[in-house]
């Protein structure tokens, strides 16, 4: 009756019809937009419950069974009109914690267990692959049926299906990945399918009534005439299969993760549950009815297939030539597919993703925060793979079932995997000593029980499933899958489901009253067992207040005194949970509100009571400010108000909860230019709106989008600010409040000055680059960029440093050896001499730029830090000896005090500190004396440096410590320096957290104080001094030279030609490797770290085999990271840092010839 791409195109034409009807629901979501979130796309969303079992299975289940198909639908309907306290006590706890599925509720109830968590989730992959591949064989069946003889030759069917659902799932479960694993889009297809089915379902129903048959009548009396099919439908509601699978059908609307995700994770209001109480049991009673005229007529007109009964649902209009209801019977059997599928494979997912996966992938990257920074893609993948995973286990299971013709026995399968959640489920949310030992255990002997019994006969082949029933597992006939213990004379589902409860529910009972409980075990069961209910049974809302902001309330009406005790005696009496953040009970409500009543009358206390309750329209704080200010603000009137708000320089106008305006001023008036009239009282806000639009205030294109957008925002109650400029050029600071009760307040102020002033302000601080550090304290903007162009300066003086510092080196290493070269002969003193001064000048450089690169590091925190416990005497007494020679050199008078303690300090910055300040004592002290000792305080030292100088003024304290900044002279003494030791210093000190501070007396001397804070361990052994090496002849050395500055690598060679070295040089390592052909093995490697091609330690690995002898390599640098020096020191190269000079050649020469 169709071909393959009839059919197909039929089915690809309602996948994009879900598609669009997703990417609306996506949409709305993402625009805030309430339009599909109400209790009718709820409840049918609630009807992924009825998949391909229902459409087709249960038509086959009551052909050859009669009434057992009642308990599919029987026991959904019973749990939602009689369990409507448990479904409302499970989604709150559920939205009060978070919950995105089955796995994570039991997990945070039992002490937020993960190992339950995996089990849940491996439980329910195992329990539900068999639905999920039921899902398949419907969707293969109906394919199949329809095709028949159109069918291609060697197409599997079901793989061609299983790829389309994977695609189709993909496409639909991972667009985007939210927090709360709410699929607004998602839902909303699945809500639109569960309509398709139950309109398909009955569309099928009335054709078989009033088109194969004149109506009921006509069918009865056919019926009546067929005895056999008469006895097929005798009373069987007590039988086993019966009771159980309505017992099944009864849980597994709460326990299958699809239901749970459909009807507890896509909760988005309470209130939905009233409407589905009704709505969702009036939807399974129409496919419960419908199923009898189908199966009559089928049974009646095509006895032949009673076999494949399941088909019916397409074999009926396909044996009357009926096209239309052919195609109506095979789109919904595709919907109650693809929904069951979907919402199953995405409810697992997350499990899997959440609860196995993601954890993993965590661990494996705690350390590495780029993959954590792109932690959204990653779950993202995860999702997919997933999805990816359990399709294609689905499609394996496929074929292993594939021998089983009835999809309803697979269907029960899963009902009783799922059903091993009941026990751990129930205890959740009502029984408060349950522990996670006793859910773990139960839950994991009742899923072996049903594995072994139930899932175990389906799977294996049908000689093994013999033998295990005939002689039980091992020979042990207590085993038997059928008759386990020796209890027989039950039916296999019966039995399975029996014993996988009963050993699952006395597990988990006995384990957990044995278990010990900790806070967090008891913590979970109080926010779990002690959720109120009553708001549910007297049909109020949901309670949107928590027992502490009740509390408050009350505090604030009565009293702190006597609210307490009044308060907390009535939740002991009624027994009710002291956690404070658990929602109020009704009667706890109730009871407040009478306290209230008491102090402030029963109109004010109705009042304060509804406006908390009702948070969406006030906030919390706003009703107790209320309660505070009730007595004033009833004082003012009508007419004092107007008269405020006209005193108000701002424009003001409020609208009520209608959206109507019912105060303004005339600035407001005056602002927008409005024309007299406009402005009335009861004016719809809309049409001000609409007025400003057409006269060009909004930007957007659409009158009516910009409109409706405006008077959304007030409908909505949230706060807002912001800027807009009007067409006259004033610019204008918009802000609104939400009332009270509804309604909204917005005023209006004119900041064109202010915005003028700011931009003024802006270009003058571009211009005036002097004038950013008082301008910074007030415009925040131009301080950031500050900071920004401060933090570049120094990282650019940082990474110009090493290239300013080769060219003086090479310059040093030029004049030393000329130096040296020209005072070996006569006649040359005043050449000599200059390369003095020219050597002087160039060391003077090196300190600058040594200073400027210490300061960069400094102020771009890359300067090492290593504190450890330090004895200050092994520091103070070198450089007391050190810094007395030189005072004595200049006829002052150096004093050191020892000091024994023990300091937390870097002993290598700290001396660096304390050098400075003694070389500044010494260099600024024309006579006199200097002292340098400690003194000791509360917890910490404080070490001196005392001169006798001039002083400094008080007005330099805080400039002394910028760079290049010097006192002015003073007297004759001529004071040389660069005015960087204390900037220097004082960065030091707040690296290390030491206080730095100056004390001055003009004339007399200043006094500089590092504290220092007191060790509380011991410090560190002092190794003894290594000797110096002994002097020997470097002359006749070869030396292989590597840098690519040409002028650097001249001023080496000079250098050691001058100590009487042979000296090879090249500028890379293709060069060294072409020269080192034709040499003989060198004394020493001496290679440069930053080369144009390659790095030193490059060089040296690629130049060891070029000799038979290991060759000595020292590493030259002007870098100064120390983890260059680590590394040359874990490799065993020695290490020159630059500058370099011939001393330093020398002693490296002379370390490698000793």
């Amino acid at each position: 009756m169709f071909s393959l791409w009839e059919l197909s195109g039929l089915a690809l034409g309602y996948v994009l019809v879900l598609f669009v009807i997703a990417w609306l629901g996506d949409r709305a979501a993402r625009q805030r937009k309430h339009t599909f979130q109400n209790a009718w796309v709820y409840s049918l969303g609630l009807g992924v419950y009825c998949t391909s079992w229902t459409f087709y299975g249960a038509v086959g289940e009551a052909a050859q069974n009669g009434w057992n198909y009642l308990p599919i639908y029987l026991g959904p309907i019973l749990t939602v009109l009689l369990g409507g306290s448990l479904i409302y006590k499970m989604v709150s706890v559920a939205q009060q914690n978070h919950i995105t599925s089955i796995a994570d509720f039991l997990a945070a109830r039992y002490g937020k267990s993960r190992r339950l968590a995996v089990l849940v989730t491996l439980v329910a992959v195992i329990g539900v692959l068999p639905y999920i591949a039921l899902q398949l064989k419907a969707v293969t069946l109906s394919f199949d049926y329809v095709l028949k003889d159109n069918s291609p030759a060697q197409m599997d069917t079901a793989l061609m299906v299983a790829i389309l659902m994977a695609l189709f799932t993909l496409l639909f479960g991972t667009r985007h990945i939210d927090a709360t694993e709410h699929q607004s889009g998602l839902m909303l297809a699945v809500s639109f399918e569960s309509f398709i089915k139950v309109v398909a379902f009955v569309m099928i129903g009335l054709y078989c009534l009033f088109g194969l048959f004149d109506g009921p009548v006509d069918l009865w009396l056919a019926l009546s005439e067929r005895q056999d099919v008469m006895q097929t439908f005798e009373p069987t509601l007590f039988s086993q299969s019966f009771v159980t699978a309505l017992l099944l059908s009864m849980v597994a609307i709460l326990c299958l993760p699809r239901q749970f995700h459909a009807g507890v994770v896509e909760n988005n209001d309470l209130r939905h549950l009233r409407t589905t109480r009704w709505l969702l049991p009036l939807y399974l009673f129409l496919f419960a009815l419908f199923v009898l005229p189908i199966v009559i007529s089928g049974v009646i007109t095509q006895p032949y297939l009673l076999g494949q009964a399941d088909t019916y649902m397409l074999s009926l209009p396909m044996a009357q030539g009926n096209s239309f209801m052919l195609m109506l019977s095979f789109i919904g059997g595709i919907a109650a597919a693809t929904g069951m599928v979907i919402v199953s494979t995405i409810a697992l997912a997350i499990m899997l993703t959440n609860e196995v996966l993601l954890p993993f992938w965590l661990r494996s990257r705690l350390h590495e925060k780029e993959q954590l920074s792109d932690l959204g893609r990653q779950l993202r993948l995860l999702r997919r793979a997933s999805i990816l995973v359990l399709l294609g286990l689905a499609f394996a299971f496929h074929t292993l079932i594939d021998r089983f013709d009835g999809l309803a026995s697979i269907g029960l399968l899963s009902f009783a995997a799922v059903a091993q959640f009941s026990p751990a489920l129930i205890g959740a949310l009502y029984w408060r000593n349950g522990h996670k030992r006793g859910a773990i255990i139960g839950l994991g002997l009742g899923f072996m029980i049903w594995f072994y019994c139930l899932l175990l006969p389906v799977i294996l082949p049908v000689e093994w499933v013999l033998s295990l029933n005939e002689n039980g597992l091992l020979g042990l006939g207590l085993l038997r899958p059928e008759a386990l213990f020796g209890i027989e004379g039950l039916e296999p589902l019966t039995h399975g489901v029996f014993w996988s409860l009963s050993v699952n529910t006395a597990a988990f009972i006995s384990f957990s009253r044995s278990a010990q409980q900790d806070a967090l075990d008891e913590a979970q069961a109080a926010r779990f067992v002690d959720m109120p209910t009553d708001w549910w049974r007297e049909g109020m809302g949901h309670p949107s207040i928590t027992t502490a902001e009740l509390l408050e309330v009350c505090k604030r009406g009565l009293g702190n005194p006597r609210a307490e005790p009044l308060f907390f005696d009535y939740m002991q009496r009624r027994h009710v949970s002291e956690d404070l953040a658990l929602p109020a009970p009704l009667h706890l409500v109730r009871y407040v509100e009478r306290l209230l009543a008491g102090t402030m009358g029963a109109s004010t206390a109705r009042i304060v009571m509804s406006s908390l309750l009702r948070k969406q329209n006030s906030r919390h704080d706003d009703v107790v400010r209320m309660m505070d200010e009730a007595s004033e603000l009833i004082q003012f009137n009508h007419q004092l108000l107007r008269t405020t708000i006209e005193t108000i320089s701002q424009g003001i106008c409020v609208v009520d909860r209608n959206m109507k305006v019912v105060a303004w001023n005339q600035a407001y008036v005056k602002l927008f230019d409005y024309p007299d009239g406009l402005i009335r009282l009861g004016r719809p806000i809309e049409e001000v709106y609409r007025y400003n639009a057409e006269r060009g205030f909004y930007p957007g294109d659409d009158l009516d989008a910009d409109v409706d957008k405006r008077v959304q925002l007030l409908r909505d109650g949230h706060s807002h600010q912001f800027e807009r400029a009007l067409p006259s050029g004033i610019v204008v600071e918009v802000r609104g409040t939400p009332m009270m009760g509804g309604g909204f307040v917005s005023t209006y102020m004119d900041i064109t000055e202010r915005k003028r002033d700011e931009q003024a302000l802006r270009q003058i601080n571009e211009n005036l680059e002097y004038m950013v550090g008082e301008r910074t304290r007030k415009l925040t903007e131009l301080n950031a960029r500050l900071a920004q162009a401060n933090e570049g300066k120094t990282r650019f003086l940082a990474a110009a440093g090493h290239d300013l510092m080769q060219p003086l080196n090479a310059a040093q290493l030029f004049a030393s050896s000329l130096r040296q070269q020209l005072g070996s002969q006569t006649g040359f003193d005043r050449e000599v001499d200059v390369l003095g001064h020219i050597d002087s000048s160039l060391q003077a450089a090196e300190q600058i730029i040594t200073a400027l690169l210490e300061i960069s590091k400094l102020d771009t925190d890359t300067m090492p830090v290593h504190v450890h416990p330090l004895k200050l005497a092994r520091l103070m007494e070198p450089l007391g000896q050190e810094f007395s020679a030189l005072a004595q050199s200049l006829g002052l008078n150096m004093k050191m005090l020892p000091c024994s303690a023990v300091v937390e300090t870097d002993e290598v910055l700290l001396r660096r500190v304390l050098q400075n300040l003694l070389s500044n004592a010494i260099r600024y002290t024309g006579e006199g004396r200097i002292l340098f000792g400690c003194r000791r305080e509360a917890g910490v030292i404080r070490i001196d440096v005392w001169d006798t100088g001039p002083g400094i003024p008080d007005d330099q304290h805080e400039k002394i410590f910028r760079e290049f900044q010097r006192l002015p002279q003073q007297g004759k003494q001529v004071v040389k320096g660069l005015g960087l030791g204390l900037a220097i210093a004082d960065r030091i000190c707040r690296l290390l957290g030491h206080k730095l501070t100056v004390r001055s007396w003009s004339g007399k001397g200043t006094v500089f104080s590092v504290t220092v804070p007191l060790s509380s361990g011991e410090a560190p052994p002092v190794l003894a001094a290594e000797h110096p090496p002994s002097h020997r002849d470097v002359s006749g050395m070869r030396v292989f030279c590597v840098d690519n500055d040409p002028a650097l690598l001249a001023s080496l060679v000079a250098a050691l030609e001058t100590l009487g070295c042979e000296v090879v040089a090249a500028s890379g390592l293709a060069e060294a490797r072409q020269k080192a052909a034709h040499c003989p093995a060198p004394d020493l490697l001496l290679v440069d770290y930053q080369l144009d091609h390659e790095d030193g330690f490059a060089v040296i690995e690629g130049l060891d085999d070029c000799w038979d002898d290991v060759v000595p390599a020292t590493l030259m640098t002007a870098d100064r990271r120390p983890e260059i020096r680590q590394q040359a020191e874990e490799q065993g190269v020695a290490f020159l840092q630059k500058p370099l000079t011939e001393m330093m050649l020398k002693r490296a020469l002379e370390t490698v010839n000793s």
